[in-house]
């Protein structure tokens, strides 16, 4: 919104009234100023200044004058009479419509102003148009007067001799344009002119020739030559195509034989794409396939496969024990290749990958062992009870707090005296009932507030 300005000085005589306003430090290049014969409006962003006048203005001799740091307005008073108020005290709605009569006034003023201009255009064309026309029949009568003068001239000159010739012979020689003679003529006493030399001032070479009556003969016998050996030259063309075109017909022409149909052969070299190796996890790669060929070369020589299922199990709790929690997974992984059946290993290797934080795995190996831990019975409880709350913490953590909900009470169903996991299986019922935005609540409380209980802080590996 621009800065309404009302901090003015003005004066007034008889006649003028002078108008002084603070420009307030702006540039005065971005002065704009809007008059009327009723209406004034001087804009300087961000400032403006609106005034609706109390009388009548004469816009045509009013002026203005930015001077340093100010502008100075002239308004001409269209009467001659003091003036009690600048401008007019308005509502909102008076000063609408007089801002749109002042609009219709401009485009009135600038439309009279195109028409006066435009007018003053076409009055400046005719006159100079008829300039022109003035101009034009002025030389062409004094061109008149020439040639009048020439004949006259003339005409003197012939009755100054001895011969006279008819008047419309000299009339018709002096009348060409082209041509301007000196002549010096005897005439017949019957009237016929014979003209003895002519000066001509003409362009080309042929111009030459016009010198004498003599030369006119020299010029054609010119003419006839050139055309005389223009076709001299065109005979002797024709004789030599002629001859050339009967001694081809006389030979016989080799016909070339016709190409023979082959085939072009493109061998392609093969190109070999070696696999994109990642480079993140190479050197654990490496060190897990070094370790790999040491076990498999230990195995071949010094163990059996019951005592390699026990030596892969105690490597695996050792690792454990070091937090080594990805050699942990590799050799229970190696221990389920011997012994696929075997419901600790993924109860175990699900415990290491909670702890490496690999969410899914440790799901999918605790659903596996459950489904290898049936029919349920008293000896293998426990087991359940591990599977249960590893499976649910990672439900948890996947803020998957229903899932993990049904996995604690399953666990608190199998172990009623455990307080830890009974105060977990409530605090996540209190996260469930009071959430608004499950997906979002759910992760903030299952990262900050929830810990597990003590049987999955920090998860553990059953022998």
């Amino acid at each position: 919104m621009p800065i309404q300005v009302s901090d003015y000085k003005w004066h007034q005589t008889d006649d003028n009234i002078l108008l002084i306003l603070d420009l307030h430090r702006t540039s005065p290049k971005n002065v704009d100023i809007v008059t009327t014969n009723s209406y004034l409006k001087v804009s300087f962003l961000p400032y403006i200044f609106e005034v609706f006048l109390c009388h009548f203005i004469d816009t045509d001799k009013s002026s203005a004058k930015i001077a340093k740091g100010h502008i100075e307005l002239s308004l001409a008073k269209e009467i001659s009479s003091p003036w009690k108020e600048l401008g007019l005290k308005l509502t909102k709605e008076e000063q609408q419509m007089k801002r749109a009569e002042a609009i219709l006034d401009l485009e009135r003023q600038e439309q009279e102003t195109l028409k006066k201009n435009k007018d003053e255009r076409n009055r400046r064309e005719r006159f100079a148009v008829a300039r022109q026309i003035a101009e034009d029949d002025r030389s062409l009568e004094e061109r008149k007067k020439r040639i009048e003068n020439e004949k006259e001239e003339f005409l003197k000159q012939s009755d100054g001799g001895d011969h006279s010739c008819t008047l419309a012979e000299a009339q018709e020689i002096v009348d060409k344009p082209d041509l301007r003679r000196r002549l010096s003529s005897t005439c017949s006493e019957e009237g016929s002119c014979v003209v003895r030399e002519v000066d001509y001032d003409g362009d080309g070479e042929d111009s030459l020739y016009y010198s004498s009556t003599e030369n006119l003969h020299v010029m054609n016998r010119a003419k006839l030559e050139r055309v005389e050996n223009a076709n001299r030259k065109q005979r002797k063309s024709n004789s030599l195509r002629n001859a050339a075109s009967k001694e081809k017909e006389g030979k016989k022409v080799a016909i070339p034989a016709v190409r023979q149909n082959s085939s072009i052969k493109v061998k392609f070299t093969p190109r070999v794409f070696p696999t994109p190796k990642r480079e993140s996890c190479e050197k654990e790669e490496q060190d897990w396939l070094v370790a790999q060929s040491g076990y498999e070369s230990k195995s071949q020589k010094d163990i059996t496969e019951d005592s390699g299922v026990d030596y892969y199990k105690e490597k695996a709790i050792s690792l454990f024990n070091n937090k080594d929690f990805r050699g942990c997974v590799n050799a229970y992984t190696e221990a389920l290749k011997l012994s696929p059946l075997d419901a600790s290993f993924y109860s175990n290797r699900a415990a290491a990958n909670l702890a490496l934080n690999n969410l899914h795995h440790a799901i999918n190996d605790c659903s596996k062992a459950l489904e290898l831990l049936t029919p349920p019975n008293q000896e293998n409880s426990k087991s359940r009870l591990l599977c249960h709350i590893r499976r649910g913490t990672a439900f948890v953590h996947l803020s998957l707090l229903a899932e993990g909900l049904v996995d604690y009470q399953a666990a608190h169903q199998l172990s009623p005296n455990d307080e830890s996991l009974k105060k977990d299986m409530e605090r996540i019922q209190a996260i469930l009932m009071t959430s608004t935005d499950t997906a979002d609540s759910s992760d903030e409380e299952s990262d900050d507030d929830f810990e597990g209980s003590g049987e999955n802080s920090p998860p553990s590996v059953c022998s």
